[in-house]
């Protein structure tokens, strides 16, 4: 089978191989691109909160935190909806049907463009009831609203985006997109410094330079991909939605769509709980909230790699090295985990001082990420069972860890704890352990049983 041309650095390069061979190896191959790429969009993402802190202070941290808290939401969507294709692109691959990818290409593409204009109308319509019902402090909505409907005008570039960034990591290329990464990584700092410390343009500068990132990447995520694998070549590929495929990714990334969106709604619930705390609370969750998407991001990249390694070999009927898939990355996933969170418990003030140096939100965010930084070591390791059950199709499983943990566990334990305990505040940060730990019972109790063994993908 063809599965590369011969045309650049990029297209030389031969993908690790998840079905044969040393899985350890094979692995580390793959994961070591998606962690620096997780790395470098945490970076991508954190650096208008370092930026903004530095040149606008807290009220522009908390217009960034509020606006961006709607902007992750929408992401989760696509993120969701896109593990359709990772499964899809892996198990076809691992049943050695690869040229249905580029129908599965030309599914998604249409889908999600259709997706992403109903999404951008629709916030951008109600982003002010959307910030108002967040209670947003008033200080910082003005620019919050900037942020939020100048982000919002990047959706349908993310989205196509993330068809391939999907269909890519499903057949185990992970280089192509950090590459993508790192250019875009780089020029959404220039502009940072340019629009938002010397044009002193705060919050709305710092979402134009996401937004012009954002419309760079989706234009050069097709030709690299067209021009390294045949069947995602844009001109082998008909722009149209085959109804039994687009039945087939559903399946799979519907359940996944709702369980991120219900974890980041109930995110926005306890935003809502923080922002009655007051300017300085909202500043320190948005700064701990990005500090924790740096620490569990080698969790879920991980998680990527699990995927498309349990895809392929649950489609090549090889369950056995699927599960070994998920183990491995489990100790490929926890040490990033484990120094976040020594130096969160350790020198807390220190961790938080990259992003702002009011003494307010140093003095009282302390405390806060010592007890949030739990959170750490039990969302990787759940992330790396998530991988494998998504693989075998298993969405529905994990939606139900969602539905218990988003609402059941994070926000009602949130508002129990601040409200009617002396812990206030701090009562939050505790609540954010005890979910992740709730989604690790669920699924080893399911692994266990062996029921993921029967794929639910019919290809």
């Amino acid at each position: 089978m063809e599965l590369t041309k011969k045309s650049g650095l990029l297209n030389s390069r031969k993908k690790p191989d998840l079905l044969h061979g040393s899985l350890w190896k094979s692995m580390l191959v793959f994961s070591i691109p998606l962690i620096i790429t997780n790395l470098l969009q945490a970076v991508y993402n954190i650096v208008d909160m370092i930026i903004v802190g530095r040149f606008a202070g807290a009220t522009g941290l908390a217009a960034v935190g509020n606006g961006g808290q709607v902007t992750m939401l929408i992401l989760a969507i696509v993120m969701g909806l896109s593990n359709g294709g990772v499964v899809m692109s892996a198990q076809l691959l691992g049943a050695k049907r690869e040229k249905q990818i580029s129908d599965v290409m030309g599914t998604m593409c249409v889908a999600f463009f259709g997706v992403a204009i109903a999404i951008t109308v629709v916030v951008f319509a109600l982003a002010n009831p959307l910030l108002h019902a967040m209670d947003t402090p008033p200080e910082a909505y003005q620019q919050a609203l900037n942020y939020l409907r100048i982000c919002v005008i990047g959706t349908v570039f993310i989205y196509l985006y993330n068809v391939m960034a999907a269909l890519l990591r499903g057949v185990g290329e992970s280089v192509i997109p950090m590459f993508l990464i790192i250019v875009t990584a780089v020029l959404n700092i220039v502009l940072d410094l340019i629009l938002v410390g010397v044009c002193d343009m705060s919050a709305t500068g710092a979402a134009i330079a996401t937004l012009i990132a954002q419309i760079v990447c989706c234009v050069l995520v097709f030709p690299l991909a067209g021009r390294k694998y045949e069947f995602l070549n844009l001109k082998n590929v008909r722009l149209r939605i085959e109804k039994a495929l687009l039945k087939s990714i559903l399946k799979i990334g519907l359940p996944q769509a709702i369980q991120f969106t219900l974890t980041n709604i109930s995110f926005i619930l306890v935003l809502a709980l923080v922002n009655h705390y007051g300017n300085t609370a909202a500043a320190i969750s948005a700064s701990v909230t990005r500090l924790s998407s740096f620490a569990v991001l080698a969790g879920q990249a991980v998680m990527g790699a699990i995927i498309a390694t349990s895809g392929q070999n649950i489609g090549a009927g090889q369950y056995d090295r699927a599960k070994k898939g998920m183990l491995i990355g489990i100790v490929y996933a926890l040490p990033l985990a484990v120094v976040f969170f020594l130096l969160s418990e350790f020198i807390p003030q220190t961790m938080l001082r990259i992003f702002t140096t009011d003494q307010a939100v140093l003095a009282m965010g302390g405390p806060y990420l010592r007890i949030f930084a739990w959170s750490f070591l039990i969302e990787t390791v759940m992330f790396c069972l998530f991988g494998l059950l998504i693989g075998a199709g298993y969405t529905h499983v994990t939606l139900s860890c969602a539905i218990i943990n988003a609402f059941a566990v994070r926000y009602a334990l949130a508002r129990i704890l601040s409200t009617l305990t002396p812990l206030g505040f701090l009562g939050i940060g505790l609540a954010y352990p005890f979910a992740p730990m709730c989604s690790c019972i669920i699924c080893i109790t399911f692994i266990l049983t062996g029921r993921w063994k029967k794929s639910r993908v019919r290809l």
